[in-house]
């Protein structure tokens, strides 16, 4: 016979003040009531409850303000490696405002790294771009991208503070991205990264390095992007 299996004081307060967020409508920004009357509320103790409300902290689902309470924060966008959708696109669908800081804007010759994702030769032209990509007034991405300047003639003279890059490159060239390969890491934020970012030198960020490309495989865009882990998640769906 299956024995019934018993919730945890600690699943029991998780599920708890997540019913509270329902329950109440919460919505970012909205303060928790004291923990007295959320141990009360959910029929926890103030230890049990402390632990859980220490992992939704460090899970960025509270907001933990010292001498003031526990705090609903924004729900974070995703990035989902198997999909190509845009960064507008993706803040959009959470309901936050994107937009971008042009930071970098030139051309310079490929050099050896950027040549071989885009298979120019070392000096061949490329436009560099740089954006700090923001929801509202949040720097959430450091966002590098280089193209081949023979390939995409004149790319240099649109306004991209203004403009999608993915939507220059469909419209004006005919080039849209449908297959990408990528690397993702870990790293420490540099002190220009962390200025930029708005956190601290020495911060975790995720580095994804990889080339879009178009329908028959050429490169289109090789790219370097820095996500703040605080403002931006990454998941990938593995099929098995």
């Amino acid at each position: 016979m299956a024995r019934r299996v018993e919730a945890t004081s600690y699943d029991k307060a998780v599920e708890g003040i997540l019913n509270h967020i329902a329950a109440c409508d919460m919505q970012p920004g909205d303060a928790f009531p004291p923990e007295r009357e959320l141990c009360d509320e959910i029929g926890v103790s103030r230890t049990t409850l402390r632990s859980v409300l220490t992992h939704l902290v460090s899970t960025h689902v509270i907001e933990r303000r010292q001498g003031s309470g526990n705090y609903l924060r924004p729900c974070r966008p995703t990035v989902q490696l198997d999909d190509l959708s845009g960064f507008s696109e993706i803040v959009r669908s959470i309901g936050g405002e994107p937009s971008s800081h042009v930071l970098t804007r030139d051309i310079i010759p490929a050099g050896t790294s950027v040549a071989s994702h885009l298979y120019l030769p070392e000096d061949g032209p490329v436009f560099h771009l740089t954006r700090l990509r923001l929801i509202g007034d949040t720097p959430v991405i450091l966002e590098t991208s280089y193209l081949s300047l023979a390939k995409f003639p004149g790319i240099d003279r649109f306004d991209f503070e203004d403009v999608s890059l993915s939507r220059v490159l469909a419209d004006e060239y005919g080039a849209e991205a449908v297959h990408v390969t990528l690397r993702v890491t870990v790293a420490r934020a540099t002190g220009r990264e962390a200025s930029l970012m708005g956190i601290e030198p020495g911060d975790l960020i995720f580095l994804e390095c990889g080339t879009r490309m178009g329908s028959d495989t050429n490169p289109i865009e090789y790219y370097r992007t820095r996500y703040s882990p605080s403002h931006f998640r990454i998941s990938c769906k593995t099929v098995m």
